[in-house]
């Protein structure tokens, strides 16, 4: 996270991932008075990635900052995921982060397909991430509307892991929730592959002591829970 608008403007100069965030909100409509202009001081309007309840304010906060730290940072960070995920999964050498990449559609194959929120990629190991704050899983996708975020996941490394990704030995569809599980947890084939369906919460996330923004991000985590509109999710208060 950048505080200050010096380090708000390095942030929007430099991570091109910001920049395609950084689209004029609907939300602005609820802003009047001293409330728009303290709101669009910066920009000059008011985006949802400055939302208490933005999910994609804490995807950047947890993988954006991680995405872009030294090898050997983002493989002790992924090596410690990996062990919340399974202890199973074998240990990365090296790995690359990426926020907000588009797949081919699994159902068509056109571009503009399905938006992994956060993607790990090893020498070993495709993960795909969803990531959801308030939001709950989107359903009524693809072709046929019947099927859900998760299901186009799992069918895109089911059909084209494979030659997509053919170093990967084990693929990953991996939720990040506020409390209630995005995904399920389940063990499924993928063409003679490993498929994992697991769920770690924010405050795994945050909590990760490779993280180099550790104290920060719990504070941050601890932070949106106390003040966003949370209604009926086990474990949060």
């Amino acid at each position: 996270r950048c505080t200050h608008r010096r380090q708000r403007q390095m942030c929007i100069r430099d991570r091109p991932e910001i920049v395609q965030k950084l689209y004029k909100s609907r939300q602005q409509r609820a802003f009047a008075g001293e409330d728009l202009a303290a709101a669009t001081s910066v920009l000059g309007f008011y985006s949802d990635l400055q939302s208490l309840h933005s999910e994609d304010a804490i995807t950047w906060s947890v993988f954006g900052t991680i995405a872009n730290s030294p090898n050997d940072v983002r493989v002790g960070f992924v090596e410690e995921v990996f062990s919340k995920i399974t202890p199973t999964l074998p240990a990365p050498s090296t790995a690359t982060i990426s926020l907000w990449r588009r797949i081919p559609h699994p159902d068509t194959l056109v571009s503009g397909g399905p938006e992994i929120d956060f993607l790990i990629l090893t020498d070993r190991v495709l993960v795909l991430g969803e990531a959801k704050w308030l939001s709950s899983v989107g359903r009524g996708q693809g072709a046929s509307r019947c099927k859900s975020q998760i299901d186009l996941r799992v069918e895109f490394v089911q059909k084209y892991g494979a030659a997509f990704f053919p170093s990967a030995e084990t693929y990953v569809v991996l939720g990040a929730s506020l409390g209630e599980p995005v995904v399920d947890e389940l063990d499924v084939d993928a063409a003679g592959k490993e498929l994992l369906l697991r769920d770690l919460s924010w405050s795994e996330f945050c909590s990760m002591r490779s993280h180099p923004q550790n104290k920060e991000l719990m504070a941050y985590v601890d932070w949106k829970i106390a003040h966003s509109r949370i209604k009926n999710i086990p474990g949060i208060t």
